[in-house]
């Protein structure tokens, strides 16, 4: 029963490694660094429609994703989605700025 415990344990473990490698925000050999700033604090941010958190956990010192093309989308529920589409060597400084407006009633 521990073994088997044990087992499902360790599946889990390396199939979230490899997810986690697998992700467009993974870091490769050449990395950019990326910062969203924002007028709606609690807006979604996606990278190449994986959602990699809030655009606050990328505004201050930004996180690095891998070199190359990517789409950067701002979503929330309340207003219309923002998108930029960036294509940039590794080693670069990306600022994404978002601003999103309210939805039309």
């Amino acid at each position: 029963m521990i073994l088997k415990s044990a087992r499902r344990l360790l599946c889990a473990a390396a199939l979230f490694a490899l997810s986690a490698a697998s992700c467009a925000y993974g870091l490769g050999a050449g990395a950019i660094a990326v910062r969203v700033e924002c007028n709606v604090p609690d807006a979604t941010l996606w990278v190449d429609d994986v959602l990699v958190g809030k655009v606050t956990d990328w505004k201050s010192d930004g996180k690095q994703i891998r070199a190359g093309f990517h789409r950067i989308e701002v979503r929330h529920p309340n207003y219309y989605s923002f998108f930029q589409e960036v294509e940039v060597p590794g080693g670069s400084q990306v600022v994404v700025n978002a601003k999103l407006r309210e939805l039309i009633e």
